[in-house]
């Protein structure tokens, strides 16, 4: 009786998410958006997603990345009720584990945008280094504070050139992607092996 209620509200909170992965998608679509059914599921997952946009953290420059953390936190609620369906039980590890996962997920997309975006500017650099255009721009804006933080962290006092800069910034994130992965999993395997 208690795993079938468990299982119906991993289901519930599975439903949810999808309902407010297609409120995220219409937000893209103005006019999917103000449609009748835009706003049934609007004033359905707007609430929740609302209260992610307060943390000045998910924001950077002007994207917006908080609906990664709410769908990460429904996801950990969808894991746990699933596991209490699947076990009967749930540890303080499998929680922790949760948590970590949903973090992490935030961070290694933020990390995984940042990868793609070096990768454009300096595909960019290379091939056309001296046209620009409102989108260079902004991706410029988006992209200098951690160039020149990390230049400054590695190089010192050495000046390093705007292309070398984006090397080493795109290595940096790159290793710390794949370090961070590595320890995250590891992590992980000793949290869901604490038995309490």
């Amino acid at each position: 009786m208690l795993q079938s209620i468990f299982y119906t509200a991993s289901s519930l909170i599975s439903m949810y998410s999808f309902v407010c992965i297609i409120r995220i998608m219409m937000s893209w679509i103005p006019n999917l958006e103000y449609s009748p059914v835009g706003r049934i599921i609007a004033g359905l997952c707007d609430p929740y997603l609302n209260w992610f946009k307060r943390f000045s953290f998910t924001r950077i420059g002007m994207v917006d990345f908080s609906p990664i953390l709410a769908l990460g936190l429904l996801s950990v609620g969808s894991m746990t009720f699933s596991t209490l369906a699947a076990t009967g039980r749930i540890t303080l590890g499998i929680v922790f584990a949760g948590i970590l996962q949903v973090v992490w997920s935030f961070f290694s997309f933020l990390l995984n945008i940042m990868i793609v975006f070096l990768i454009i500017r300096l595909i960019h650099d290379l091939v056309s280094r001296y046209s620009y255009s409102q989108f260079w721009t902004m991706l410029d804006r988006f992209l200098n504070p951690p160039i020149s933080k990390i230049t400054r962290l590695i190089m010192r006092n050495r000046t390093l050139s705007y292309r070398g800069s984006l090397i080493l910034t795109l290595l940096v994130t790159v290793a710390v992607r794949v370090g961070l992965a590595f320890g995250i999993h590891y992590a992980l395997i000793l949290l869901y092996s604490i038995p309490v």
